[in-house]
């Protein structure tokens, strides 16, 4: 699964949360474990496989806005998503364009879609939001290469 956004930690677990009116919304995925600590489901079918709560500045532990990067033949790429069949879709940042001679240019994105398995690396980059406490790693590694000695 991929990250995006801004994350926040509630009572140990890590939520995509928002600022709404004078609290905040977490959301996260469902479990009837869940639901005995506060979180609702959606009545909406779209959302059937989500729960959520409002709570209060104080009740949230740590909170961090999270991207996800990938290498891909050697160079780092952000990645956009990940699609049903295994296959990511993929931008890649300053360094690789210049290698890939595939500029930015009048409304084009370099962009590519690659399958999991030309994926060496895969991993978060977490960053502080201002205002709230910063207590997780900041990078987080999906999958790594294993290096043989």
């Amino acid at each position: 699964m991929m990250k995006r956004g801004l994350y926040a930690k509630h009572r140990g677990i890590h939520c995509r949360f928002w600022e709404s009116g004078n609290s905040y919304v977490l959301q996260t995925d469902y479990s009837e474990e869940l639901l005995s600590k506060g979180f609702k489901k959606y009545d909406d079918i779209e959302l059937k496989d989500k729960v959520y709560k409002e709570v209060a500045f104080i009740d949230i532990e740590s909170a961090f806005e999270v991207s996800t990067f990938c290498t891909y033949k050697g160079f780092k790429f952000f990645v956009e998503s990940i699609l049903d069949k295994g296959i990511y879709v993929i931008r890649p940042l300053a360094e690789a364009q210049i290698h890939f001679k595939d500029f930015e240019r009048h409304g084009y994105d370099p962009v590519y879609e690659v399958e999991e398995s030309e994926i060496e690396e895969v991993w978060e980059e977490r960053k502080p939001i201002d205002e709230f406490l910063f207590d997780t790693e900041p990078i987080v590694y999906i999958k790594k290469i294993e290096k043989i000695e």
